[in-house]
């Protein structure tokens, strides 16, 4: 009989490394590199924040975390500049495609349509029970 047990993911570690890399030569035909690595951007205007952004970057992949403009300063070109930077380290570090979800009635959905993202999935009913959307650009 099994048991499934709480667990850590210290305690998983030596189990994960050795089956994940048994499985990514099974899926990808060779051993992957799963680091994740993080990022965050602040756009500034006079010291202030104006903008932020979030992502990660990891197995080729990009995803843009989250974005947010002050409600005062949108359409000024904050947005831009911070998905621009990230697309500038998505390069940099090899990525292929970069990733993010929006809200399906959101403003945003124009925004990164305007900046070559293409949408690829729905995701309905998902944070707190609202649609969401997926986009993507490949690099």
């Amino acid at each position: 009989m099994v048991n499934v047990v709480r667990s850590t993911n210290k305690n998983i570690k030596d189990f994960n490394l050795k089956e994940w890399a048994v499985a990514d030569v099974e899926h990808y035909g060779r051993e992957v590199d799963w680091k994740i690595k993080k990022y965050v951007f602040a756009a500034q205007e006079n010291g202030e924040i104006v903008g932020t952004l979030k992502m990660k970057v990891q197995a080729g992949l990009v995803e843009v975390q989250t974005i947010i403009v002050s409600s005062g300063k949108r359409s000024k070109g904050i947005g831009k500049a911070l998905m621009k930077q990230a697309e500038e380290i998505a390069k940099k570090s090899g990525a292929h495609k970069i990733y993010l979800i929006t809200g399906t009635n959101w403003k945003a959905r124009k925004f990164y349509e305007s900046l070559g993202y293409k949408k690829v999935g729905e995701l309905p009913k998902h944070y707190v029970k609202h649609d969401f959307i997926g986009y993507c650009k490949f690099l």
